[in-house]
């Protein structure tokens, strides 16, 4: 059943590249894309009516970053991780530090962080503009803050992590902090 799958799958890519060859690149992987969509849809209807347990699964999210440099944060400032090691589903934006629910669900999402020395910490996890977790990593010496959530998201939302709003400067330590999501 696998090899006749497979088989629909290369016919259906063939005929997308015959069909589109003459158009503009844009509209041509646009075209592409949904055709792909629409045979996996396909591939997991059959698959299903046929008893097939393996679905090819299109609905799975999950990130998970690090921050590279050091960063003096200011006021609600967000942090951005920078450097991302997963991206299951590019529903985390390295550019913004923002996370953006592709589907409605129950997800789970971790920070952990190290403070500089000598200075705390405090930080927060927003969900669009509503605090969901905050956490405080102690003046001292590499002192670590965690944060958690769980959390029902529609497609859309945002979820963030942010300097405390009204905290002076306080910077956080790069390469020991990390920002952690996914899908239930």
């Amino acid at each position: 059943m696998k090899y006749i799958c497979t088989s629909i799958l290369f016919i259906t890519c063939i005929s997308i590249a015959s069909v589109y060859g003459g158009e503009d690149c844009c509209r041509k992987i646009g075209k592409a894309k949904a055709a792909l969509l629409e045979a996996i849809d396909t591939l997991q209807r059959t698959n299903r009516l046929l008893g097939e347990s393996s679905a090819i699964p299109s609905n799975k999210v999950a990130f998970h970053a690090r921050l590279t440099p050091y960063v003096t944060l200011g006021s609600a400032q967000t942090v951005i991780f920078d450097h991302v090691i997963t991206n299951i589903g590019k529903a985390y934006n390295q550019h913004t530090g923002h996370f953006t629910a592709p589907f409605n669900g129950i997800y789970v999402f971790a920070c952990t962080f190290l403070q500089t020395r000598g200075t705390g910490v405090h930080l927060q996890m927003v969900h669009n503009s509503s605090e969901i977790s905050k956490g405080y990593g102690a003046s001292g010496s590499g002192e670590a803050g965690v944060m958690t959530a769980v959390i029902y998201l529609q497609k859309g939302d945002v979820v963030k992590v942010r300097h405390l709003p009204g905290k002076g400067s306080q910077t956080i330590h790069g390469d020991w902090s990390f920002f952690t999501g996914y899908l239930l």
